[in-house]
């Protein structure tokens, strides 16, 4: 069992998807589910949302802050965590599994406030692990109206993890992104 809680953001608006992103299907499971499913070692799982949808059975907060920002769900998530750490995960990583979480708690070191992916060349801000003890950072941030997590990360004592190229942090943002991923079982 993870000593952590996840939290599963579903609150960003999909404009490039054309629908809500956690809704679609990749080999007959909605994204939702896949992910839900990833987080099942974790102690506690919630998703996090603008208002929950009626076809959510899974234990739902509502987003505290009113911006639409990723900071909003860690926000959100350290204000209902019970664990001194939390795993922050956007429904735009239908591919991500358990054993990536694994990893970077492997990894992640006593003195470090987060332990973040890199992985296809890029921060996988939205697929980490933050302490608690950044809040009083987060909240300052917040104040400032900086609600990039990306400068948030640079004002913490951060561990990076590579994972190089990896399928698992394929990002779903379009229609196209959506095939591609679907194709993969396909094949």
């Amino acid at each position: 069992m993870i000593k952590a809680t996840s939290f599963i953001l579903i609150g960003g608006k999909s404009e490039r998807f054309g629908s809500p992103k956690w809704k679609a299907t990749i080999s007959g499971q909605s994204v939702l589910d896949r992910i839900w499913n990833s987080c099942d070692s974790f102690e506690k799982r919630y998703v996090i949302g603008k208002e929950k949808p009626d076809s959510i059975s899974y234990p739902f907060i509502k987003d505290e802050l009113d911006i639409q920002a990723p900071i909003n769900g860690l926000y959100t998530a350290f204000n209902n965590a019970k664990t001194d750490w939390i795993l922050l995960l956007s429904c735009d990583l239908p591919l991500i599994d358990s054993k990536v979480f694994k990893k970077l708690l492997e990894l992640k070191n006593e003195n470090c406030d987060a332990a973040i992916p890199i992985a296809n060349d890029k921060m996988q801000v939205t697929c980490g692990f933050y302490h608690k003890r950044i809040l009083p950072t987060l909240d300052s941030e917040i104040q400032r109206e900086n609600f990039s997590l990306f400068k948030l990360l640079e004002k913490l004592n951060t561990a990076y993890v590579k994972f190089g190229e990896d399928d698992r942090f394929l990002n779903m943002n379009t229609p196209e992104d959506h095939e591609a991923i679907s194709d993969l079982f396909i094949h």
